[in-house]
């Protein structure tokens, strides 16, 4: 008569072996990984010894006595950035191709998302939080596409170069921030990250802050208000009076007054009518002499608001 082994010891038996499995498995994938090279940064420099490489070591990212840079202490120095290098570092024969690393360009073979993958595998802290929902994730670009690790000064780090990194892809705006209004961007004063956060935000145009209005409010405190007269488009929205580029218009303004009031104001206590050779009809007393002057904000001086009691009108 034939005995069968019975099935729980064949179950036992099969679980037993299946952690040496496991463990081979572990083992193969381990060796199929990229090794890193034995010597770290001393290979590399053997043939990356130019100026824009060493370079580096002039930024925060080369410093030795910083744990926290790839430099540091127990680090993976330029590996950390670049991967292993293991491979690329061994001798080639003729003919063959020396296994690549990653390449922070715009023409390297490794895709952005790898690219970006190892910048935030340090660098995903709050600032970086809403990154993968941003504009500049959503059309590949890279960290490298602003960043310039290889060098003394990052340019787009400084509130002087910073604009012109920007330039590079967004050139609408250059020719916004050089008419005769605009943000002190051109001088050097103003950044272009002072009311954009490149890294992403929830806001609309990347703002720093919820909406155009609290960004604004962050140097232009004064027209924060609470006003007891309030003018409706102040408290909406910024935009739909100034030109927050730059303009040809004093005050940044879309449009000179009165065309600019009365895109809103049709009829609101005198005739909506534009200024002619002989003025405006009504005859020539004193309210519309001061109309003709062609500008609304001769006596509605306070468009911001006002908190003068009589000041309904924005006149005082």
């Amino acid at each position: 008569m034939k005995h069968s082994t019975p099935l729980f010891v064949r179950l036992t038996a099969l679980a037993a072996f299946l952690p040496a499995l496991a463990f081979a498995a572990d083992d193969a994938a381990k060796a199929a990984e990229p090794a890193y090279s034995k010597k770290g940064a001393d290979t590399c420099l053997g043939c990356h010894d130019d100026e824009v490489t060493l370079a580096v070591f002039h930024g925060k990212h080369g410093q030795p006595n910083d744990p926290k840079s790839p430099f540091g202490k127990g680090q993976l120095q330029c590996e950390a950035c670049h991967g292993p290098a293991g491979d690329h570092t061994k001798r080639v024969k003729k003919g063959e191709t020396r296994p690549p690393v990653i390449r922070f360009e715009r023409d390297s073979a490794a895709p952005v998302s790898v690219q970006n993958g190892m910048c935030l595998n340090c660098h995903e802290g709050s600032m970086q939080a809403s990154w993968h929902a941003g504009p500049h994730a959503a059309n590949d670009v890279s960290c490298a596409a602003c960043h310039d690790l290889h060098a003394k000064k990052d340019a787009v780090l400084s509130t002087r170069t910073q604009a012109e990194v920007c330039y590079t892809c967004h050139v609408s705006e250059r020719g916004q921030f050089n008419k005769p209004f605009a943000h002190p961007v051109r001088q050097g004063q103003l950044a272009c990250s002072d009311c954009h956060a490149p890294h992403g935000t929830t806001a609309d145009k990347q703002l720093v802050k919820a909406t155009l209005n609290q960004t604004c409010y962050e140097c232009h405190a004064d027209k924060r208000g609470p006003f007891l007269w309030e003018h409706a488009p102040v408290a909406e929205d910024c935009a739909s009076c100034h030109s927050p580029h730059g303009s040809s218009q004093p005050g940044m303004l879309k449009a000179r007054g009165p065309m600019l009031c009365q895109s809103c104001h049709s009829q609101q206590g005198h005739p909506s009518i534009a200024n002619g050779p002989s003025g405006l009809p009504g005859g020539t007393g004193p309210t519309v002499s001061s109309l003709a002057l062609g500008n609304c904000m001769n006596c509605h001086s306070q468009v911001h608001g006002s908190n003068h009691p009589s000041g309904s009108t924005l006149t005082r």
